[in-house]
């Protein structure tokens, strides 16, 4: 059943993409590296840098394409060299002050060496507010494994996110996140993650320096490295274009 719900969102996605194939807005990305690749308060580098870049295409009646990647080394022993992520979604602007954005994403771990698949898939549903407030619902129907830990069965997973950002000017900004991770399936635990940033803007170039954490409860199904609270720098060359 999860097989089938993912093919048939990815036809209806991909359909929908096709049929304004010919009409592409703009594209954009970014390529660089952080100090710390961390997501969702654990650390999949634990603790060392990490090379990343994505690309994101915008169509008409906003529809969009995107993909990630990133050096990984999420296990002491055995583990994958990198982490790919591709996704499809729609984003409505509502009215003035509020839009919403529905996103079908896949991670995957090619050339993973660990005995328990690690991908899994999502979807992802954020309501913001004037581009400063969101809320996002994130759902996982086939996740078996996540971070540095094999997980203990398939089942689903699920998350909430609260997040914001404040601009100073348009160089500056401030951004804050809070976020719930349910893996009762999974591990029968959840935990809570956390993080504030400070970025600039030196067009091309983004530098991020974040404080992240995550509580105690992930500490009891992860490596000691890959939890707790850290630091991050993160530095981005950008680049977007329109036709």
């Amino acid at each position: 059943m999860t097989r089938q719900i993912r093919t048939l969102l990815l036809i209806a996605l991909g359909a929908s993409l096709t049929a304004h194939a010919d009409s592409v807005n703009v594209y954009s990305g970014s390529l660089g590296g952080t100090s710390d690749f961390v997501f969702r308060g654990l650390s999949l580098t634990r603790g060392k840098p990490a090379a990343q870049a994505s690309i994101d295409v915008e169509f008409s009646r906003e529809f969009y394409l995107g993909a990630f990647i990133a050096t990984c080394d999420p296990n002491e022993g055995p583990s994958p060299p990198v982490e790919m992520d591709i996704w499809a979604g729609r984003y409505w602007r509502m009215s003035e002050s509020f839009s919403a954005d529905l996103r079908l994403s896949q991670y995957t771990y090619p050339d993973d060496p660990r005995r328990v698949s690690y991908n899994r898939t999502e979807i992802t549903g954020t309501l913001g507010y004037r581009n400063q407030l969101y809320a996002a619902a994130i759902y996982s129907p086939n996740t078996k494994a996540v971070a540095s830990s094999p997980g203990y069965q398939e089942g689903s997973a699920w998350a909430l996110e609260l997040s914001g950002r404040y601009p100073f000017s348009e160089r500056y900004a401030v951004s804050a996140g809070f976020g719930h991770y349910d893996l009762h399936d999974v591990y029968h635990d959840d935990y809570n993650y956390w993080n504030v940033t400070l970025s600039a803007i030196f067009k091309p170039f983004e530098l991020q320096l974040a404080y992240l954490g995550v509580d105690d409860s992930a500490a009891g199904h992860f490596d000691d490295e890959s939890v707790g609270d850290r630091v991050a720098f993160t530095a981005l060359w950008r680049f977007s274009s329109t036709r």
